[in-house]
């Protein structure tokens, strides 16, 4: 258990620096989509940061790793929020569901991950 914690205190970094909501969303596309269809799923994607206030910042792109390791996950995206509170309006906020239900068919799969990181 005390590795653990050391763990814990080792990822979470200084208590007194300000935490801030990392929201990582990983995917792969279906091997029919088209290029075109991708880039504008991406785009759409990338463009809720101008409709949703709460997102502090947005960055990501696609693998670019040589380890190999992706395991077919070819995007990788990190929304960062201020809270929690923020982060749970994003989630059910219209212009994410309607996005989420124009793209998932195009996914292969997706992997979404919340952790706290620092300022």
């Amino acid at each position: 258990m005390a590795f653990i914690g050391s763990l814990l205190s080792f990822t979470n970094g200084p208590k007194s620096k300000k935490q801030l909501l990392r929201h990582v969303v990983c995917f792969q596309f279906k091997e029919e989509v088209s290029q075109e269809r991708r880039s504008q799923a991406i785009e759409d994607f990338l463009d809720l940061k101008n409709q949703i206030p709460e997102i502090k910042k947005f960055e990501g792109g696609e693998d670019i790793s040589v380890e190999g390791l992706n395991q077919g996950f070819t995007h990788c995206y990190v929304l960062t929020f201020e809270s929690e509170a923020d982060r749970d309006i994003y989630i059910p906020h219209p212009a994410h569901i309607q996005l989420a239900e124009k793209n998932k068919p195009l996914m292969r799969d997706l992997i979404v991950i919340d952790f706290w990181g620092e300022e």
